[in-house]
């Protein structure tokens, strides 16, 4: 190690902080980061307050040149998924560094020797400890907006990544797509026929407090639905709890649409929420004094869906639903003047989805990666 750099590990609530904040150091400059709320990320590397930490093993490391932070990185091994899986892998997270490869040398060798002292023998990332935390390397598409809940890296990431012997695991692929001013004709007769020929029908979600009394239920669907996708595994009861809280509480009703059968029963549903982007931007991680003020400004403006999720159960897979949930969404979009929509990551081998896109005038303009490596 070069004398003018020391890897330290963040474990008090200062070098937590310094954790945090490196980021908006890094990508002060950046016209494409999005800042997250500090406070959100503060709390989500404490098991007091993220559950998906409670059956997870974690350490959080800083590298400084001279005392100044130049790198970060996280590092996760998830019992359940390795359990689930029959595999010894950890997970490094929160990756960022300079434009200098020996940070991430000594950033990604921390996480490698951390894996090995718990018997670990692969490392995959970048990963979160949960589904639903940010993950992967942007590799292509720098110059895209991403979404609040995705992310974006400088382009020297990838590069110095497999620099370190990470090879490619799976890439997941964005689009964006633009909102015609009228339905889909089409789209709308098979969406119809759809929903007649399987005595289905859309449930009119009346508020944001009815939607939360449904939340339990839409996680047990979205634990049906991905149950054998990439690096998923099975939400519990406290991840389901958290997530409501902290995902259906500021999610607009008219936004949500669930496919319910005849029994009231929830068997597809798909979610999306109008873009923070520009307003997380103008914000700057924090709400006050002023910055709930920059936002409702920034929305004013707004012209921007991202698509956050849809969920089929497997009794209704392949069968139309995900053009219907996409149909109720465009017309939402119609009706609040929105003029394109972003998608967040989406397996490459996922085949049904992708295939839902071909009646949209869409280009895939982001890809982000995760990596693996053998111990």
């Amino acid at each position: 190690m070069s004398q003018s750099y020391k890897v330290i590990r963040a474990d008090n609530h200062k070098l937590l902080m310094k954790f945090v904040d490196f980021p908006f150091q890094l990508y002060k400059h950046s016209s494409y980061w999005i800042p997250p709320m500090r406070n959100d990320e503060f709390n989500a590397m404490l098991p007091e307050k993220n559950p998906s930490l409670i059956e997870s093993d974690f350490s959080y490391w800083l590298v400084l040149k001279n005392e100044t932070v130049v790198g970060r990185v996280a590092g996760y091994i998830n019992r359940r998924d390795n359990k689930l899986r029959d595999r010894k892998a950890s997970r490094f997270g929160s990756i960022d560094f300079v434009d200098e490869p020996l940070v991430c040398e000594l950033l990604l060798d921390q996480v490698e020797d951390w894996s090995k002292s718990m018997g670990m023998t692969q490392i995959d990332g970048p990963l979160g400890p949960g589904h639903f935390d940010r993950n992967c390397i942007l590799i292509d598409g720098f110059e895209e907006l991403p979404t609040v809940i995705s992310s974006y890296n400088y382009p020297y990431y990838s590069d110095y990544i497999e620099a370190c012997g990470y090879f490619k695991e799976v890439d997941y692929l964005e689009h964006r797509i633009r909102i015609s001013g009228e339905p889909d004709r089409r789209i709308e007769k098979i969406s119809s026929y759809v929903l007649k020929k399987k005595n289905l029908s859309i449930w009119p979600v009346p508020s944001k407090q009815e939607l939360m009394k449904r939340g339990k239920e839409f996680f047990e669907l979205i634990n049906e639905a991905y149950s054998g996708l990439h690096d998923f595994v099975p939400l519990n009861e406290a991840e389901i709890n958290y997530l409501i809280d902290h995902f259906f509480s500021y999610i607009n009703p008219e936004f949500v649409k669930i496919v319910i059968d005849s029994n009231n029963k929830m068997v597809a549903a798909g979610i999306a929420m109008e873009s923070f982007s520009e307003a997380m931007q103008a914000c700057e991680g924090r709400l006050f004094p002023l910055g709930w003020l920059k936002i409702i400004l920034k929305m004013r403006k707004n012209d921007v869906l991202d698509l956050c999720l849809v969920a089929v159960g497997s009794k209704f897979r392949n069968q139309g639903l995900n053009s219907v949930l996409m149909h109720e969404m465009h017309k939402s979009a119609i009706r609040k003047g929105l003029k394109w929509a972003e998608t967040n990551g989406e397996l490459e081998t996922n085949s049904e989805i992708l295939e839902m896109w071909k009646g949209y005038d869409f280009k895939t303009h982001k890809r982000r990666r995760i990596y693996t490596k053998k111990l």
